[in-house]
């Protein structure tokens, strides 16, 4: 159910190795079912089921088949996407849950790739499905530790529990989210349900804060009223009922009264 992805813009920067490390730790010290894929040739291991190479040989479309499979199967897949930054990588890289950098040296390239995408969403249908694997910090840089503001790690065979443990914790959020989507999904799709004279009723009795229910409310007739589709504001605004106390809900709402008052002074 969790795919992570290891690359080095870096030839020979011991990607493979890292990646393979991970993957025997987590068989050696979790309970975990775990696979590996390697991007390239794997010249040592013995190919099974649950531990492919030469991934890059298959077309786009069977890549993408068999890790929606895999991640049926196993609740963790290591990808080695190595150095090669080819298209076939990259199109198979917003299919991952997360996205490791490997190097601390490598912290220009993180940023740079993050930009390009950023960039290019707005024209490019697949990048922009991959921007919304960067929401929510489903994609991201490992840092070399908690104090350091470096990204990035440089690979030791010491370091491999330390790495292990990283990707295991962030299993375990990841997890946590998922569940936490599922769980607030159902909710938001019964809120849809609801009538728009009848929303803050109907989100009380679905358990939300009377107070807070109300001001929802409020906050989508506002937006409704300038001329947004209800579905849309509820979309919208979904977020903030789930992630704000009331008062921080109350406080976006007031700023926002506070602008169009402001631009309709103009």
């Amino acid at each position: 159910m969790y795919l992570v992805g290891f690359y080095s813009p870096k030839a020979k920067s011991g990607v493979t190795e890292l990646a393979l490390s991970i993957y025997y730790w987590l068989i050696m010290n979790t309970t975990l079912s775990a696979a590996f894929i390697s991007y390239g040739t794997l010249e040592k291991e013995e190919i099974s089921n649950g531990l492919i190479h030469e991934f890059s040989k298959l077309p786009l479309t069977e890549q993408k088949r068999k890790v929606k499979k895999m991640k049926k199967e196993y609740d963790i897949i290591i990808y080695d996407a190595s150095s090669q930054l080819s298209e076939g990588v990259l199109k198979l890289l917003p299919i991952v849950d997360r996205l490791f950098v490997v190097g601390e040296e490598h912290t220009d390239f993180a940023i740079k790739l993050h930009q390009i995408i950023g960039f290019n969403k707005m024209f490019d249908k697949s990048v922009k499905r991959f921007i919304t694997h960067l929401q929510g910090n489903k994609t991201f840089i490992i840092r070399e530790n908690k104090d350091d503001r470096v990204i990035g790690f440089n690979y030791s065979k010491k370091e491999a529990n330390d790495i292990g443990q990283m990707v295991y914790t962030d299993y375990v959020t990841h997890y946590l989210e998922e569940k936490f989507i599922e769980k607030n999904q159902k909710v938001y799709k019964k809120i849809k349900q609801i009538p728009i004279d009848d929303l803050d009723k109907g989100l009380y009795e679905l358990g939300i804060d009377f107070e807070k229910a109300l001001l929802f409310h409020k906050y989508v007739v506002l937006r409704v009223e300038l001329g947004q589709n209800y579905n849309e504001a509820l979309e919208n605004l979904f977020p903030l009922l789930i992630n704000s106390s009331f008062n921080e809900l109350l406080e976006k709402f007031q700023s926002e009264i506070n602008l169009i008052t402001k631009l309709n002074m103009l």
